[in-house]
């Protein structure tokens, strides 16, 4: 078991996967300046439902990240580049001092790369489109694979405003199979 900060929030990012934050909270300016000097990356979680029971209301998977780049934006935030490195299941959640969430992980294989087969390749044209249209992602990933399943549903289970106990769902299984299965339905019902 290993323990990581946890960053939750309404979108995620996963294995290979980039993201652009705006930290201002002081909780996380410390997260992100204790990670950087040990050299250690954080976890994103999704937010999930409110329960009264539980002030630790974050999905029972998440992903393990590296900070790429970070910077003092004009507005006084910290902005912070990351990429997901390994899926991981929470185990428990405590939170510190100052309300900074941690958890003990237990780490999960990250899904091998897939063919896409001829009838999903549907989803990898949209993601392109998708890509077009919203240049400000695409810059994030100079290098796109299209043609690989693995990579194709991680960066749509990304984009998708899926409720927690889906994403938990897709993202828990050993392979990217029922993420394909799912988004081909979702995405050619549009």
């Amino acid at each position: 078991m290993s323990v990581v900060k946890l960053f939750p929030l309404s979108s995620v990012v996963l294995p290979e996967g980039k993201m652009n934050l705006r930290i201002f909270e002081p909780r996380y300016k410390r997260m992100i300046s204790e990670c950087c000097k040990q050299g250690q990356g954080f976890g994103i979680c999704l937010l999930g439902e409110p329960v009264a029971s539980s002030p630790n209301n974050v999905s029972r998977v998440g992903t393990l990240t590296e900070i790429i780049d970070f910077e003092q934006l004009p507005d006084g935030f910290l902005g912070v580049t990351i990429v997901g490195t390994r899926r991981f299941k929470v185990k428990r959640v405590w939170s510190e001092f100052d309300g900074l969430r941690c958890a003990e992980v237990e780490y999960l294989s990250n899904w091998s790369s897939q063919e896409l087969t001829q009838s999903s390749l549907y989803i990898s044209d949209q993601l392109q489109r998708v890509y077009q249209r919203f240049p400000e992602i695409k810059r994030l990933y100079p290098h796109c694979f299209f043609d690989d399943a693995t990579w194709v549903s991680q960066r749509w289970l990304e984009l998708l405003p899926l409720e927690c106990q889906q994403f938990e769902h897709l993202i828990s299984q050993s392979d990217c199979n029922e993420a394909i299965k799912f988004l081909s339905q979702a995405i050619e019902s549009q």
